[in-house]
This record gives C-alpha cells, structure tokens and sequence, in this order.
C-alpha cells in the first residue's frame, strides 16, 4: 500500500479520536455539591429518622453525606419503604415501566405529604 497524503489525513484523525475523552460522568460534580445559599446542617434528627416498612418517601440525595447515597438519577423520585436493612432502608421505586430498589440512608428520604 502507498502512503498518500490523503491515507496520512486519516491515520492523523484515528489517532486524535483515540486521544479524545469518552466520559460519561462529565460535569457531574457541580450537580452533587451545594451551593453556599442554600447550604444547610444537615440535623441529627435528619440522621436518625426512622421509617416503617410501607411508608412513602422521597429520595432527597444530601451531598453532605455520602453512606448509602442513592444513584442520582433517582433524585426526587417517590418510593416505598420495602424492607429495614440495619441503618438503611431499601426503598422500591418505579423507574419507567419497571420497579427498581435501592438501599437508602434516612439522610437522603423525606415523608411522602399524604393527602
């Protein structure tokens, strides 16, 4: 095979795709941290709330605590207490069609209002 200008202009455009960064968690930190406006303590009586098993609750990530911190794409999603698991709580939550559950500290869960 002949080296072509052309044939250089491609290998030249393999290796700069190669070099390119293909992370898709880009711009993700800004979107865990608080602002300072609207930074608050985070209370004990947060920390030790507890749930029955059936309560409603929403998922409200508190970045100011990191154990058992529920995927973000869950964030303000409403679910339900399904079983107690030591500290935590596996919440049920339905995502699209499906039911999907993760395990939850009482920092990140708020009651559900019932009305």
């Amino acid at each position: 095979m002949r080296f072509t200008a052309l044939s250089g202009i491609i290998v030249l455009r393999l290796k700069i795709l190669k070099m390119v960064s293909r992370n898709s968690g880009k711009g993700g930190r800004h979107n865990r941290n608080k602002l300072s406006r609207h930074r608050e303590r985070t209370t004990v009586n947060q920390l030790l709330e507890t749930f029955e098993v059936g309560d409603r609750v929403i998922i409200d990530i508190d970045s100011s605590t990191q154990d058992a911190m529920p995927h973000p794409r869950w964030q303000g999603k409403e679910g339900e207490v399904k079983v107690i698991r030591g500290d935590c709580y596996e919440v049920e939550i339905k995502d699209g069609g499906k039911k999907k559950t993760s395990v939850t500290s009482s920092a990140h869960l708020k009651r559900a209002k019932v009305n």
